[in-house]
C-alpha cells in the first residue's frame, strides 16, 4: 500500500515537473521566436539575441545549467515564485533576472550548482534555439544556421551532439532523473 501511494506521489510530481517544464521551454522558444518579428531582430541589432548568441557553451556549463535546473524544479519554493511569472516569459534578459534575483530560493538553487541567474536565462534560451537548430539541420529541415547560432556553438553542438542530448535529458523530462 505504502508503495503505491509513493509511486503516485512520484509520478504527480514528475507530472509536475513536465508542467513547468514545458511552460519553460515554451516561453523561450516564443521569446525566441517573437524577437525577430518585432522589428525583423537579430543578432547584430538586438542585444539580447546577440547575448545569446555569443555565449560559448562547454559541457561545464551545460552540466551547471543542469544541476541548477534540476535543484530549481526540487525545490517547491522556488517553482511556487516563477507559478505566475515564469522569467522566460519577459520581454527581455535583464527583465527575467529581475524576476529570477527576486526570489531567494531559486538565486540559491543555482549558486549552489554554480550558475548565475542571468547565465541560466541566457543558456535556457541558446540551449533551446541552438539544439533545435542542430536537430533541423541534421534532418534537412534548414540549410545553414539562424544568425542567432554561432559558428563556434554550432561546431560544439555537432560534435558533441550525443552527449549534450544526454544531459538534457533530465530537463526534458521535467527535472527528474530516469
Amino acid at each position: 500500500m505504502l508503495q503505491i501511494a509513493l509511486s503516485a506521489r512520484d509520478t504527480l510530481r514528475r507530472m509536475k515537473f513536465r508542467v513547468l517544464t514545458i511552460t519553460a521551454a515554451a516561453a523561450a522558444v516564443a521569446l525566441l521566436a517573437a524577437a525577430p518579428q518585432r522589428a525583423k531582430k537579430t543578432a547584430e541589432n538586438d542585444p539580447d539575441l546577440r547575448e545569446i548568441r555569443d555565449y560559448r557553451l562547454s559541457m561545464d556549463a551545460i552540466q551547471r545549467y543542469v544541476a541548477g535546473f534540476k535543484a530549481m524544479m526540487g525545490d517547491a519554493k522556488a517553482r511556487a515564485c516563477f507559478k505566475d511569472s515564469p522569467p522566460g516569459n519577459a520581454p527581455t534578459i535583464d527583465k527575467g533576472e529581475k524576476i529570477v534575483n527576486d526570489c531567494p530560493p531559486a538565486v540559491a538553487d543555482l549558486k549552489s550548482a554554480g550558475v548565475k541567474p542571468r547565465e541560466f536565462l541566457v543558456l535556457t534560451a541558446q540551449l533551446i534555439g541552438d539544439v533545435m537548430a542542430v536537430e533541423m539541420k541534421k534532418a534537412g529541415q534548414i540549410k545553414e544556421y539562424p544568425d542567432t547560432v554561432s559558428p563556434e556553438n554550432a561546431a560544439f553542438l555537432e560534435q558533441n551532439y550525443a552527449k549534450v542530448k544526454a544531459l538534457l535529458e533530465p530537463v526534458m523530462n521535467g527535472g527528474g532523473d530516469k
